[in-house]
């Protein structure tokens, strides 16, 4: 029997020991979260550092980790520092879905800013955010398909849809440039799809042009020469090459070698001076494109480039990097009024700190210090970002942005904004900044 007593105590000890270390490991879990315990807000950067969108990569962590930077210099979020995790989509569907998956299953963060791409942003949205309830900003994914993707309410972006920059590129097309047919390659995603399609639609019913033909390629193939005689078989006056930066790169060479057309059009996608470079600038000198622009000049816009200059030892070099920067400060504001890193509360948290009524607050460490004595004190706040008023619609879009026009600058070998439009996708009104 003392035997039997002995091996019973033993037995109810390891119990013991055993539940309390379930326990522990469930609250452990449970600040690794970070929700109602206390655990720090954690953002995934989910973009771009290899693929057809390598360019853009390292450009846009940087904007997301200076956002975080005087986010945490302010007091962080929830009394904590924030934390960036990084995802790398090599521009693809099914490894930004993984990289996704990874950043919510074993990073678990509560939030993902981005993708670049809209072909990778839509499945993620569609098959790892939406359905996992986890808060996604793109500051970079146009296609206009995202307004309408089966996202549960996720999916937000701080970029103007490319309804937005198609019909600018119409104008672009028929007014500056005076031509009356074009064809397109685009590349075989929601995003080249949706702009060919904005652009062929507003060129067409607007503007009295012919499309002669909408050609979808494949990223990074060996040779292009199929697609581009197919896109120019009609024989138009110009070829608008609506692509990737390294794609692009191998089908203009060719189209240029093989003299297949005169005029080249070219849009965000293609917007890259290292790309220019490697063709050689005089090749394309005074070629014409169009690319998500700034609206006028604002504070906010201007500490940013400043901010950004003294960090990282250069001008933003790429688009959209205003919008990955207010895409952080967005999901931070959330939370902290949120009072919850629950990625659900951030998403119902959202539009109220984004849009009117509210007291103005701006990007930066004084200015987030102060949105956080305002939402202290139970005041609403409006955030006016870098790339200026970020009102998010029921959709998740925001509908007042600009549109600007550029030209190849082979003089000084680089790319010159001409000039930029502000475009209102309520009313359909474009108007000159």
């Amino acid at each position: 029997m003392p035997q039997l007593l002995t091996r019973n105590k033993w037995l109810w000890i390891i119990g013991a020991i055993l539940i309390s270390l379930f326990i522990f490991a469930a609250c452990d879990d449970d600040d690794d979260d970070g929700d109602a315990t206390g655990g720090p807000l954690k953002i995934g950067v989910l973009t771009a550092f290899t693929g057809d969108l390598s360019d853009f990569g390292p450009a846009q962590e940087n904007a997301a980790r200076l956002a975080a930077q005087e986010i945490n210099a302010a007091g962080g979020v929830l009394g904590q520092d924030i934390v960036i995790v990084t995802g790398d989509t090599g521009t693809d569907p099914s490894q930004g879905v993984t990289e996704a998956t990874r950043l919510v299953e074993i990073e678990q963060v509560h939030a993902i800013l981005g993708a670049l791409s809209s072909g990778v942003t839509l499945p993620i949205a569609e098959s790892v955010t939406g359905p996992g309830s986890i808060v996604q900003i793109s500051s970079a994914s146009t296609s206009p398909a995202l307004t309408e993707a089966a996202d549960s309410d996720f999916l937000f972006r701080t970029t103007i849809s490319d309804a937005a920059q198609g019909v600018v590129l119409a104008r672009l097309v028929s007014e500056e440039l005076g031509l009356t047919s074009v064809c397109t390659t685009f590349i075989n995603n929601a995003y080249g799809q949706g702009l060919s399609e904005v652009f062929t639609d507003t060129f067409e019913t607007e503007f009295g042009g012919t499309v002669t033909a909408q050609v979808p390629h494949e990223s990074e193939q060996a040779t292009y020469l199929s697609e581009l005689d197919a896109c120019t078989a009609g024989d138009p006056e110009g070829l608008a090459a609506i692509a990737y930066p390294e794609s692009a790169g191998t089908f203009l060479r060719e189209a240029v070698e093989n003299e297949v057309a005169s005029t080249y059009i070219f849009v965000d996608g293609t917007k890259s001076d290292t790309m220019f470079a490697d063709l050689g600038w005089d090749t394309f000198d005074g070629a014409r494109g169009t690319a998500p622009g700034f609206l006028p000049p604002s504070p906010p816009a201007e500490a940013f480039e400043a901010a950004y200059e003294a960090e990282y030892g250069e001008a933003p070099p790429l688009p959209f990097l205003r919008e990955m920067y207010d895409a952080a400060y967005l999901v931070a504001l959330a939370a902290e009024k949120a009072g919850s890193t629950d990625s659900t509360a951030i998403r119902d948290a959202l539009r109220d700190v984004a849009g009117a009524p509210g007291e103005t607050v701006s990007p930066g460490t004084e200015g987030f210090t102060s949105a956080l004595a305002l939402i202290a004190d139970g005041t609403d706040i409006n955030y006016d970002g870098a790339a200026g008023p970020v009102d998010l619609d029921v959709n998740g879009d925001v509908l007042i942005g600009a549109i600007e026009t550029w030209t190849v600058d082979a003089a000084n070998e680089t790319l010159v904004t001409n000039d930029s439009f502000k475009v209102d996708l309520t009313t359909g009104e474009v108007t000159k900044n």
